[in-house]
């Protein structure tokens, strides 16, 4: 992974690519929480993100994040690198759709 800081653009400060020709994927770390992880979906099922998640728990110790409630695929990978779902949920803002928090 590789951090692509940029000076004008705040947002992009805490991003992390999965980088090697081509941008597969990327995580955003908001302290120790996962805030983001993204796999472009013709890259998913190839490991990218399997390395993004073990970049982001032994490099910035991320212990935490929220998903989606209904994306239980997505619950499911959480689940087989640690995290375990916390019984806390809340509205996603400006949706009706509730997102559940995980914690390692």
């Amino acid at each position: 992974c590789k951090q692509y800081p940029m000076k004008q653009e705040k947002v992009m400060e805490n991003i992390y690519v999965f980088d090697d020709g081509v941008i597969r994927g990327f995580i955003e770390m908001n302290g120790t929480q996962l805030s983001k992880i993204y796999v472009d979906s013709f890259f998913q099922s190839q490991g990218v993100g399997d390395a993004l998640i073990r970049y982001a728990t032994e490099e910035f110790g991320a212990d935490n994040l929220w998903a989606l409630e209904k994306n239980k695929r997505g619950i499911s990978f959480y689940q087989n690198h640690g995290f375990q779902v916390t019984g806390r949920k809340r509205l996603e803002e400006n949706t009706t759709e509730y997102l559940v928090k995980l914690e390692r």
